[in-house]
């Protein structure tokens, strides 16, 4: 906003308040703060003289001593960084919904098993103990294939780090995500001995491995 341009009864309230907190500072003896607020050592031993009849004079007789701007880069910076931690809690969500395992959710959120517990129990998930079964071999197989088409390079170790394909494939086939990213990494090395799902116990109670592989 142009400050000419500020309508007159905002620029009035503006300056009262800016007025105010400057005075308040200065009865606390926060010299650097009164002074970021835009005035000098000068102004600020003015200002300690005046009454609260004197302040609010000078905030609504006469032209406008304050007026607002708006830093337009910084607010860009702070709004994205908004967006970025948004789009960040969102894949969380999405992540402990579609079955991801504490292992999984450290690895690329840095959460805790507790973080993921209390998180599931936000979303109205089952609670998640034991180990997730494997699905039968003719579901994996239509699940690689399909891995084919989502991820570029899906005989490479990288792979696993290709969080959204990986969301993608467990949507489309049901299989848990903590699953999923068992298998990308295990297809990316076909030679290496595969290992062993790792226990969930997140929280307590049981877990139905039937629910695994529903779908």
């Amino acid at each position: 906003m142009n400050p000419n341009q500020q309508p007159r009864h905002m620029s009035r309230s503006l300056t009262l308040a800016v007025l105010n907190q400057a005075i308040g500072y200065l009865r606390e003896g926060n010299m650097r703060r009164a002074r970021a607020l835009g005035f000098s050592d000068d102004e600020l031993r003015e200002l300690r003289r005046l009454s609260a009849t004197d302040i609010e004079a000078l905030s609504c007789d006469g032209p406008a001593v304050c007026r607002l701007t708006v830093d337009h880069e910084m607010l860009l910076i702070v709004m994205q960084r908004l967006i970025e931690d948004q789009d960040r809690e969102t894949r969380i969500d999405r992540c402990l919904t579609l079955g991801a395992s504490v292992t999984m959710m450290s690895t690329f959120f840095g959460l805790t098993g507790n973080d993921c517990a209390t998180r599931r129990s936000l979303l109205g998930l089952p609670s998640r103990q034991g180990r997730l079964a494997m699905p039968e071999e003719a579901v994996e197989h239509d699940a690689w294939h399909r891995w084919q088409s989502i991820c570029e390079t899906p005989d490479q170790p990288q792979a696993a780090d290709d969080l959204h394909g990986m969301m993608t494939l467990a949507e489309e086939t049901q299989i848990p995500l903590a699953v999923i990213w068992h298998l990308v990494k295990a297809w990316a090395e076909p030679d290496a001995p595969r290992g062993e799902l790792e226990d969930e116990g997140d929280a307590d109670g049981p877990f139905d491995r039937r629910q695994a592989c529903a779908g």
